[in-house]
């Protein structure tokens, strides 16, 4: 507990310190208005205020009478020691009424009565009822004007006369104001000032230590999580000091209930969520059970039987057509006999990892039992072209061969296929008519795949074959390249193209249009196209030693332009073969170059780095972007057939072609158009502007190609 205490309680300290400091400059009105906010603080210094005015009070009425006793005695001396003077000096002499006169002019006298043996001597104002001058003078009665009448009768300083006299007192009143307000202000500013050192102690002792309790126990109260924050060092010895240590006891208590229950609830929470994870492991175990396969993790029939129904019973269901794939492997009985069933079932999970690669839906692939698998195939929207692509495309996935430790095996696939909506309406009818297709190619010794209804068997099972036979014709050399002549508009020849071609052994030529998208979908046509590179490159050479200057054209698909390694290729190869970068073109479909334009467009500046020409072929039939082909470097662009084979009498492929040749032109690339079959269309182009031509007017594809110089083709 002490290491947790310590560090808040220097935060704390820290936070009291900067109270302080903030205290230390608070302006005068905080401080009086937090004063005034506080009713006890108000209360006792209004209690001290009032207090210290009474007491003043109470001195000030005894000193006011003093006071004016002293002003009256002045007043009375004054007289005296006038009258005194003047029978001194009038001794041996008579008294007249001038000098009487003259005695009350030069003295606080206004009115005098001397009488000694039996003569009396008047002046001034007549005295009415004289009190003795040496008795209390605040009791003597005064007249109207402030006035005072006293006797000296029984003075013995004046032994020989007896004197009356009228003392004018009339300014003693205002001296005794300003006496009062005098002493009033003296002693309302000793109550202030009594008052606000006071209220400063009261502030320091008791108001700013119980308002930092009071928001101390208030942010404790709404903080109850962290108690300790709140603990103050003890600083007073007083009250407060004991209230401080009971109040940091209970903290320290609160901080002990508060770690203890939260200990109990982690310990709770942990029984809670070992608890629950042990229930979600139950329950994910017996649904796993329940609904998947234990050795593959996909569906079981049961799941996906639910699955097919809720995906056929969709109201959003429709617009294409969809397949129940069911596949078997042939002999798996006899792999698990000779290789031990724990490479069997390495060889059913591949088999599975593959099949589920094919759909984004974990219900819609399952094994059914054993070594049968089944797919839901086709997504909706998709044409029933796309069903046949897919099917073939998951045996030709599930028919690769099988590594397992350093063994590998051949597996062998029998697939039954049932279309939705000609097989069967539901999950259920299409699923079993699937597994009779299934075993039906089984027992079939050449078909493996059956369609229950027939439909796209045939469709199916020729692409099949054509791709089995696509791969054989690569291992086994049966491509050829034939080369096609490119004239300038005086038909003299400028170049070839070379053209890819196919002799099937038993269904003959296989037309390119068919095998080429074919391969582009496999992704055989990396392998044809280097394949293609390297024996046009060697051509090229052996025509070069044969005094050919002209160029080369090879076509380049997608997937070859966006290979890294294809321009370097390239390179390994023309430097092998010793022949110029100049002699070789590469021609390049708008469609290839727009389907990344970022990774064709570093392919490019490769291809340029190494001095190739290029070439835009099929222009005007793809989507091309203008502001993109400005960027390409290419250095010639085709028009395409489809613009040439209404020339000259179709007035919008007029308009066309002279259109692409003045853009051309315009971009600095020359021009050649292809299809030229005609002598029309070959005139109408070179009158156009069109640089090259080529087609079957000016020469076939044939396997010679070039024939040394006299090569030559007439019009």
């Amino acid at each position: 507990m002490k290491s947790v205490v310590e560090p808040e309680l220097e935060m704390v300290n820290g936070e009291l310190g900067s109270e302080d400091q903030s205290l230390a400059r608070r302006s005068f009105r905080e401080w009086a208005r937090q004063l005034m906010d506080c009713r006890l603080c108000r209360n006792l210094t209004l209690a001290a205020f009032t207090a210290i005015l009474a007491i003043e009070v109470a001195i000030l009425i005894p000193s006011y009478r003093n006071y004016e006793e002293d002003l009256l005695n002045d007043r009375v001396d004054i007289a005296s020691q006038a009258i005194i003077t003047f029978i001194n000096h009038s001794r041996g002499r008579d008294i007249t009424g001038a000098a009487l006169e003259a005695l009350i002019t030069s003295s606080p006298l206004v009115g005098v009565s001397m009488s000694r043996a039996g003569t009396e001597y008047r002046a001034g104002e007549n005295i009415a009822t004289p009190h003795p001058a040496n008795g209390l003078l605040r009791s003597a009665p005064r007249t109207p004007q402030g006035m005072i009448d006293l006797s000296w009768a029984a003075d013995p300083v004046l032994p020989d006369y007896g004197v009356l006299a009228r003392v004018d007192v009339s300014d003693v009143p205002s001296e005794l104001v300003v006496f009062v307000f005098r002493i009033l202000g003296l002693s309302l500013l000793i109550a202030v000032f009594v008052t606000a050192v006071t209220m400063f102690v009261v502030d320091r002792m008791m108001l700013s230590p119980l308002l930092k309790l009071r928001d101390r126990i208030s942010r404790a109260g709404e903080d109850a999580e962290h108690p300790l924050k709140y603990l103050t060092p003890a600083g007073r010895c007083d009250e407060f000091g004991e209230v401080e240590g009971v109040f940091n006891s209970m903290l320290k208590q609160n901080a002990a209930y508060l770690s203890r229950l939260k200990l109990l609830n982690r310990e709770l929470d942990q029984l809670l969520a070992e608890r629950t994870r042990t229930l979600r492991r139950t329950e994910q175990e017996l649904e796993i059970r329940t609904l998947y396969d234990q050795l593959t993790g996909l569906a079981n029939r049961s799941l996906f039987e639910e699955q097919l129904d809720r995906h056929f019973s969709d109201p959003d269901h429709g617009g294409g057509e969809e397949a129940v794939l069911v596949l078997g492997l042939n002999d798996f009985q006899t792999l698990n006999g000779l290789a031990g069933h724990e490479a069997g079932d390495r060889v059913l999970q591949e088999i599975a990892r593959r099949i589920a690669g094919f759909s984004t839906n974990h219900g819609r692939v399952a094994r059914l039992g054993g070594d049968v698998f089944g797919l839901l195939v086709g997504d909706r929207g998709r044409a029933s072209t796309d069903i046949e692509v897919r099917i073939s495309a998951v045996i030709e996935a599930c028919q690769r061969p099988v590594q397992v430790g350093r063994k590998t095996f051949e597996c062998e696939v029998s697939a039954g296929v049932a279309v939705s909506g000609l097989d069967g309406l539901d999950a259920r009818t299409l699923l079993s008519h699937a597994e009779i297709a299934m075993h039906r190619a089984k027992k079939s010794p050449s078909q493996r795949v059956q369609f229950f209804a027939s439909e796209f068997g045939d469709q199916v099972l020729h692409r099949q074959e054509l791709i089995h036979s696509l791969k054989a014709a690569i291992e086994n050399q049966q491509l050829q390249l034939y080369f096609q002549p490119q004239c300038d508009r005086l038909r003299r020849n400028t170049g070839y193209e070379a053209l890819l071609r196919w002799h099937h052994p038993l269904l003959g030529p296989v037309s390119p249009a068919e095998f080429i998208p074919l391969a582009e979908e496999t992704g055989l046509i990396l392998k044809i196209g280097d394949w293609v590179l390297e024996h046009a490159v060697a051509t090229l050479k052996g025509w070069s030693e044969q005094g050919f200057t002209g160029r080369m054209a090879v076509n380049v698909s997608a997937l070859q332009l966006h290979d890294p390694g294809f321009a370097d290729r390239i390179a390994v190869s023309l430097r092998d073969k010793g022949v110029s970068a100049r002699q070789l073109e590469l021609e390049i479909t708008e469609t290839a170059l727009m389907q990344d334009i970022e990774l064709a467009m570093a392919t490019l500046n490769r291809f340029r780095e190494l001095d190739l020409t290029l070439a835009v072929d099929d222009f005007g039939t793809g989507y091309s972007s203008l502001a993109y082909l400005k960027a390409l470097p290419v250095s010639r662009i085709k028009i395409d057939r489809t613009f040439v084979t209404g020339l000259p009498d179709n007035e919008q492929d007029q308009a066309l072609c002279r259109t692409i040749i003045t853009m051309a032109h315009a971009m600095g690339c020359e021009v050649i158009a292809e299809g030229v079959e005609t002598e029309a269309q070959a005139s109408w182009l070179a009158l156009a502007g069109c640089d090259e031509l080529q087609g079957y007017l000016l020469g076939k594809p044939g396997l010679l190609g070039f024939q040394g110089t006299a090569d030559a083709y007439d019009s």
